[in-house]
């Protein structure tokens, strides 16, 4: 066996084989990890969950790349452990997969580094047949270094829609932040609206085609921003 593995529980095997007796399928729900209290250990099938659970989460995707697996994020500001012990459990919290992983430390802001990591755990000891996919698109994540990203060469942007950023800076910081929620609503509204122009109008803009989901030419109650910090 490798270094690292993963094990379907007693319970797990349980409720796979009454699964399959039944026609019915298993609810899988959260992905969890802990560290282990320190150091490593074998996992064991009778475990009825993690020896020192830190984090736990809803899956957020169940799909068959070249085996079955599940998925979750943990935030950026989600931190200061280290994981080394990883569970899945279904929707009444059984312990259907108990799995040994590399150490990996999960920072957060205040240690002056902060990262989202995705867990991947794949459910080869489980028959796919009992699994529902669940593949949801509307749910997307981009990560802090694809965001900043974008906005790093913001000054040679070139698009032809352009919003200026005092118009959603709410707390006048000079930048949309986490603190602002956009919902520009449908601009004219069969109506006059009046929009003042600032003393000044700061150098940083953000373009609207970026926000514009659904490419009607404005950003309105279709799409919700929190940008974060520019």
């Amino acid at each position: 066996m490798s270094e690292f593995y993963s094990l379907i529980t007693n319970i797990g095997i349980q409720k796979v084989n009454e699964a399959l007796a039944n026609g019915s399928t298993i609810d899988l729900a959260f992905i969890a990890v802990g560290d282990s209290n320190g150091s490593y250990y074998d996992p064991d099938i009778n475990q009825p969950g993690l020896v020192n659970e830190y984090w736990r989460g809803e899956i957020l995707e169940i799909g068959v790349d070249s085996q079955l697996y599940a998925k979750t994020l943990i935030p950026y500001d989600i931190g200061g452990f280290y994981t080394r012990e990883i569970g899945v459990f279904d929707s009444e919290n059984n312990l259907l997969i108990i799995g040994k992983q590399p150490e990996t430390y999960k920072p957060v802001e205040g240690e002056g580094s902060i990262k989202e990591l995705w867990v991947k755990v794949f459910l080869e000891a489980i028959n796919p047949d009992v699994i529902e996919l669940k593949i949801d698109p509307s749910i997307q994540y981009a990560t802090t270094e694809f965001v900043n990203n974008l906005f790093i060469d913001y000054q040679n942007h070139t698009h032809p829609d352009l919003m200026p950023i005092w118009l959603y800076d709410t707390n006048s910081n000079g930048v949309v932040d986490s603190c602002e929620f956009v919902d520009g609503g449908i601009f004219t509204d069969e109506q006059d609206i009046f929009v003042p122009e600032p003393p000044e109008v700061p150098e940083l803009i953000m373009s609207t085609t970026i926000y514009d989901k659904d490419n009607d030419g404005i950003v309105d109650e279709a799409e919700n921003i929190d940008a974060g910090e520019f």
